[in-house]
């Protein structure tokens, strides 16, 4: 059965990643990468030693998870990683299993951040060195645009989802500000005229904070305020 790929949002959280090898390793990098607070335990522990990380040079004990967000275990001693699987259904932490995908709760995929854009690749746990393959060919094959247009386009974005009233409205000038169009006009005429076209798709400033007027011209229709609210569009 395929599993639902989601985004963990861990800036800081505790997540605790037990062991001292090459995968807790990478689990640490990919974990201090987005932000969250990181505990170490293994009685060598201080081999992964960093800023922001809290090093517990010893094996794992009960209580070395309380509070914690999500546990990556990386030990070799199946044991071991059986009694922290229980310890973190006992807390209620989601945990990563190096030895055995399919008994955890979360599979960290093959992954690389281009500014606010993350690629990832999962293959089930059949072969991660074959997910590791195929995103260098997508990271080789990306435009290096995106990335930088992503990050123009952001605050335009909040505001046409936070001013425009109208659903299909909003939901058109969302498309436009990342269509084959503005792709081009970046390539061709560069970051100022990306922001003059998204400007006009929002219709104001992007650092206008103030809520939408009840009544008025808002994204290019009359808003009244006795009329249903309408749910963004995400």
């Amino acid at each position: 059965m395929n599993s639902l790929p989601v985004m963990l949002k861990v800036a800081g959280k505790l997540c605790v990643v037990v062991g001292s090898g090459a995968v807790a390793a990478r689990r640490v990098a990919a974990l201090k990468a987005c932000g969250a607070r990181i505990r170490v335990v293994a009685p060598d522990a201080d081999k992964l030693d960093g800023d922001g990380i809290e090093i517990v040079p010893r094996h794992f004990r009960a209580g070395d998870l309380r509070g914690a967000l999500l546990v990556a275990v990386a030990t070799d001693d199946r044991m071991v990683n059986d009694t922290i699987a229980e310890e973190a259904a006992r807390e209620g932490v989601l945990i990563n299993r190096a030895d055995d995908a399919s008994a955890g709760d979360v599979t960290i995929p093959a992954h690389s951040h281009h500014g606010p854009m993350t690629l990832a690749v999962s293959t089930g746990g059949i072969s991660p060195s074959a997910g590791a393959t195929i995103l260098r060919q997508l990271n080789a094959a990306l435009d290096p645009v995106w990335s930088r247009l992503l990050e123009l386009i952001a605050p335009y974005r909040a505001a046409i989802r936070n001013r425009c009233a109208d659903a299909e409205q909003r939901q058109t000038r969302l498309l436009r500000l990342t269509d084959d169009d503005m792709l081009r006009l970046f390539k061709t005429e560069g970051e100022a005229a990306v922001r003059a076209r998204a400007e006009s798709l929002a219709s104001f400033s992007p650092g206008d904070t103030q809520p939408a007027a009840p009544r008025g011209n808002v994204c290019g229709m009359r808003h009244d305020s006795s009329a249903a609210d309408v749910k963004e569009t995400r």
